[in-house]
């Protein structure tokens, strides 16, 4: 992993992102800018156009420092505490319903996946 690697992958992100931005905004279309840029990334990396190793120096540090990224958020949390202590209830239910929505499907895709990759066979 070099400067000039680490460089690149941060300038092919940074130009992903830049490129869901304008996009979203031409078609006036509401959606997370970064979600898109991520989905425009998977698919840049499964159909080969952009090779693993030209973003996985980035990726590796953006990783590393993930804490650090979300510190300001957990910071501001503190700012709407008492809506949140208003709002508890609400939020742990939604919280128990979607981990469980989330663990059913992917229970679901695995076994999919798993099924067409053997060929049928379970």
């Amino acid at each position: 992993m070099t400067a000039g690697s680490i460089l690149r992958g941060i300038a092919i992100l940074l130009a992903l992102q830049w490129v869901s931005v304008l996009f979203l905004q031409a078609l006036h279309i509401a959606f997370p800018p970064a979600l898109l840029g991520m989905i425009l990334l998977a698919v840049l990396l499964l159909t080969g156009v952009i090779r693993e190793e030209s973003v996985e120096g980035a990726c590796t540090i953006l990783i590393e420092k993930m804490g650090m990224l979300f510190l300001p958020a957990g910071i501001s949390m503190l700012l709407y505490l008492d809506i949140i202590k208003a709002e508890s209830i609400a939020i742990f239910i939604t919280i128990i319903v979607s981990s469980l929505i989330i663990l059913i499907t992917t229970t679901a895709f695995v076994e999919l996946v798993s099924k067409h990759s053997k060929g049928g066979k379970h």
